[in-house]
């Protein structure tokens, strides 16, 4: 990027966001920070997208069909921007500004369009379901990578969250257990059962999860009610379905061993697999490879977002960059120090450049867009 006092104001906004981390559906200072540096540079930001508070829409070019550039910016619980959305919410961004500088070349419109909760509930899904991405011919994004190298053409797994609560009959832990029904007991035998089902899923499938109702609260009572949260994962939104299947019978096997009832709820909605469209993927290798960047291309991440719902939809495709030279772990406190790095920064500036470049080709060359269709 040439324009330096553009670059101070991406690597501020990158800063401010990140010392100021906020919750799914909650980043009014975010949104308030994104909106006022591009009012700030002319542009008109439209609030309240698709009924949602966070979101927002800028847009540039003419009325219509439009390729959009998708920002985030929610943090992590706890642990802050751990994922590094503040570096999504600065290449996008970035992205468009740098587009819109050029937007008397544009045959259809470039959008900005800004995206709550992707780490939990699933903004883009309720912008989707709102109608949001209509007029889109082709979204594009980015994210920060655990990896030290670039990537496109990822795959990403798909996800659904299941509540399982557990309640049974409290006693006194010593004097009359007998008379009691353990709920925390149900909850260690869902454990145990999903630790001996993992060895029959496919290597790309997960279930991970977490305890967070333990039963208590005292050690003499026995616990009457007790709860978990699991996320389920696979490629194959058919291989996930049968295992929501087998996970309830899991659940429902541990209450029948411990005499509880038991209650299964949908946590978060499925975040779909994401499939890159190829002549994306092409076209941001083209991208990338013009400013001397190597790429791996078609990787498989065992992680989950919302915009592969998004590419179940409409042509998408994202960009993927480090943070680090070396392998970061993922939702890490050593992840969320690594997005504000000034290698970071370079990284994200480059990705700036390269969905840029990419959008405007897309704005400004029918056969590139007509191939979008075949």
């Amino acid at each position: 990027m040439t324009d330096s006092s553009l670059v101070a104001d991406l690597l501020t906004l990158s800063r401010e966001i990140h010392a100021d981390p906020e919750l799914a559906y909650e980043e009014r200072r975010a949104v308030e920070r994104i909106a006022a540096l591009l009012e700030r540079r002319g542009h008109r930001v439209e609030r309240g997208v698709g009924g949602l508070e966070t979101a927002f829409r800028a847009r540039v070019g003419p009325a219509g069909p439009s390729v959009a550039l998708l920002a985030e910016y929610d943090a992590l619980a706890e642990i802050g921007h751990a994922c590094g959305h503040n570096l999504i919410a600065i290449s996008n961004v970035g992205a468009f500004l740098v587009a819109a500088a050029q937007s008397e070349r544009l045959e259809i419109g470039v959008e900005l369009i800004g995206t709550p909760a992707e780490e939990r509930g699933g903004g883009k899904l309720d912008l989707l379901d709102a109608g949001a991405f209509a007029s889109t011919i082709a979204a594009l994004s980015s994210h920060p990578s655990s990896d030290p190298h670039w990537a496109i053409g990822t795959t990403s797994l798909g996800v659904v969250a299941l509540r399982v609560t557990y309640r049974g009959v409290a006693a006194h832990a010593a004097a009359s257990p007998e008379k009691g029904r353990n709920a925390l007991n149900a909850v260690i035998r869902l454990f145990t059962g999903v630790d001996g089902w993992r060895q029959h899923l496919p290597d790309d499938a997960r279930v991970h999860g977490i305890i967070t109702d333990g039963g208590g609260p005292a050690y003499n009572v026995v616990p009457v009610h007790a709860q978990a949260l699991f996320g389920l994962r696979s490629k194959d939104v058919g291989v996930l379905t049968e295992m929501i299947v087998t996970f309830g019978d899991i659940a429902r096997g541990a209450a029948l061993q411990t005499a509880t009832e038991v209650v299964i709820d949908d946590e978060m909605r499925l975040y779909a697999p994401t499939t890159p469209h190829p002549v994306l993927t092409e076209l941001l290798a083209e991208e990338l490879a013009a400013r001397g960047v190597e790429m791996t291309t078609g990787d498989l991440v065992a992680a989950s977002t919302d915009f592969g719902n998004v590419s179940q939809a409409v042509p998408a495709e994202y960009v993927s960059f480090p943070v680090g030279e070396a392998k970061v772990p993922g939702h890490s406190n050593a992840f969320r120090d690594a997005a504000v790095t000034d290698y970071a920064h370079r990284q994200a500036l480059i990705a700036v450049d390269v969905l840029a470049s990419a959008a405007l080709r897309l704005a400004t060359e029918a056969s590139l867009r007509a191939r979008l269709s075949e």
